[in-house]
């Protein structure tokens, strides 16, 4: 679509919000994955002297990967929401109109 046009392909759109939802559910496990990965380091580290503050650490990021996987499910449903909107506002303009001869 030129730059100097407005409106939406709702195919594209469409498949964008897929792709997005495809992306989150790859997200769906980053939560418990960052957590193990957390534990391993802390273990790998528990000899004396030792590393303090891996319980902490994995605790305050495992709630911003949470936020993460959220986020992508948001997007991935805005996405395909708009896609819907563009497609059902273009059905409603299409009725106004004759048919193209």
């Amino acid at each position: 679509m030129p730059s100097n046009t407005a409106g939406v392909n709702p195919e594209d759109a469409h498949a964008g919000g897929v792709a997005a939802e495809q992306a989150a559910a790859l997200l769906k496990d980053l939560p418990t994955e960052f957590d193990e990965a957390v534990q391993a380091v802390q273990s790998a580290m528990n000899p004396e002297p030792g590393v303090k503050g891996w319980s902490a650490f994995g605790d305050d990021h495992v709630e911003h990967m949470e936020d993460v996987k959220r986020h992508a499910d948001a997007i991935a449903g805005n996405i395909q929401g708009g896609a819907e909107e563009g497609a059902r506002t273009d059905q409603e303009s299409a009725e106004q109109f004759p048919p193209n001869i």
